[in-house]
């Protein structure tokens, strides 16, 4: 019955509702967009946190040759040999090879050869998982087999899921198999197109846009490689790092051994992290003020319009006395009203967002749903009811339905 008399009270001030509905319908977006955009910053520093919060280095390498051997670097454990008393090593590699849709064309120069083709290293696979358009990342407890796992980005070969090709190295011959398609304009781990001045998590992604690269990208397990006729090297981001007990001169040592792998920078894992959070909260000051701005808005809309809405209804409260309810059922007559309001907003918002995100219409802006905006989106309703509640609640407890109804 409180629930009718709440819905009852929502028509009887239906233009005053509808203004209190857009605008907590425009705070619950401006949240939700703010709550993306610090989600989103978040998530790729998250992957590589670990190795930000250990000893060592993050290194981009060009082309790299064992400088004892002179011989290309095909795998992490050749990494492992070349320094001593390190943890953990992520490697990223550049395998030679070639694809077309054309048989006759099969043995093209590798040099001439417009495709991109990298390879991860378990522990990057792992890591960190790019946003797909179909299929799936590499499974990496599936058992080295003939045929090679292939995660592909949009092209203009017509390739998807599922499809089985086959890649050469000049005469050499590599099955394959699409896994999975790359959603375009993704995040990849690959050198960014971005200045190395100052290092933070951006520098270990890159964002993959086939339109701006203008060629597909390939990309492959390096393990899975190994036992191919397939020429590889490494080339890429690299992280390496050290256990805390392990003495700065050590990691010093292995620092210029891993420099003189044609080495474009390296940077401190320490120094690294430092930049990235700085980045990442840097973000979040510049939003305070409009966390604030959202919070008074919530508050003066809550306590204007509740007061008002039950101040109007004053007179109806008192016949509600009468006819049986309690003066505090009667505030809660008013907290139906404030709750369907606020829920509507909150429904309303949730499907302009969802029209966005499916729609793409901001383009490259970032807005999402999920846990934490849905939690922010939680926080906002229960402040907004409590507000609506507190100050009814008070105009009514100080008001006897004999008072209303003589001042009526």
């Amino acid at each position: 019955m409180l629930f009718k008399l709440g819905l009852k009270n929502l028509k009887h001030n239906l233009l005053m509702n509808i203004l209190t509905i857009l605008q907590m319908t425009v705070v619950f977006v401006i949240l939700i967009s703010m709550i993306s955009t610090i989600v989103s910053r978040f998530r790729y520093y998250e992957p590589i946190k670990d190795f930000l919060n250990s000893k060592g280095y993050f290194y981009n390498i060009q082309y790299g040759i064992n400088p004892e051997t002179g011989s290309t670097l095909r795998t992490t454990d050749e990494l492992h040999d070349l320094i001593e008393g390190e943890q953990d090593i992520a490697a990223q590699y550049m395998p030679w090879l070639t694809y077309s849709n054309n048989p006759d064309s099969k043995n093209m120069d590798i040099a001439t050869a417009s495709d991109r083709f990298i390879s991860y290293d378990d522990k990057l696979a792992e890591i960190f998982t790019p946003e797909l358009e179909s299929g799936r990342w590499f499974d990496l407890k599936s058992p080295i087999q003939e045929t090679i796992q292939v995660v592909v980005s949009k092209n203009d070969y017509g390739l998807k899921t599922g499809d089985r090709i086959s890649l050469y190295c000049f005469d050499s011959e590599i099955k394959a198999e699409i896994i999975g398609v790359l959603k375009d304009n993704t995040k990849i781990i690959d050198q960014p197109m971005r200045s190395f001045e100052k290092i933070d998590y951006r520098n270990f992604y890159n964002d993959y846009k086939y339109e701006r690269e203008e060629r597909p990208i390939f990309i492959t397990l390096q393990r899975e490689l190994i036992d191919k006729p397939v020429v590889m090297q490494l080339n890429g981001n690299v992280f390496v790092t050290y256990p805390d007990s392990v003495s700065p001169e050590v990691v010093e040592k292995g620092n210029q051994t891993i420099k003189q792998l044609n080495s474009l920078f390296a940077f401190s894992l320490e120094n690294m992290k430092e930049n990235s959070l700085e980045y990442i909260f840097s973000q979040i000051y510049n939003l305070m003020p409009i966390f604030v701005c959202i919070f008074i808005l919530t508050l003066v809309g809550a306590i204007s319009t509740s007061a008002l809405s039950a101040k109007r209804q004053l007179k109806n409260y008192a016949v509600y006395y009468i006819c049986g309810l309690k003066w505090r059922q009667c505030a809660r007559v008013n907290f139906w009203s404030s709750f369907l309001c606020v829920i509507t907003a909150l429904i309303l918002s949730l499907g302009v967002v969802a029209f966005v995100v499916l729609t793409n219409i901001l383009g490259e802006t970032v807005i999402e749903l999920g846990l934490w905006q849905l939690l922010g989106c939680a926080i906002i309703t229960l402040l907004y009811i409590l507000l609506s509640m507190i100050l009814p609640i008070s105009i009514i407890g100080k008001n006897s339905p004999n008072q209303v109804l003589k001042t009526n």
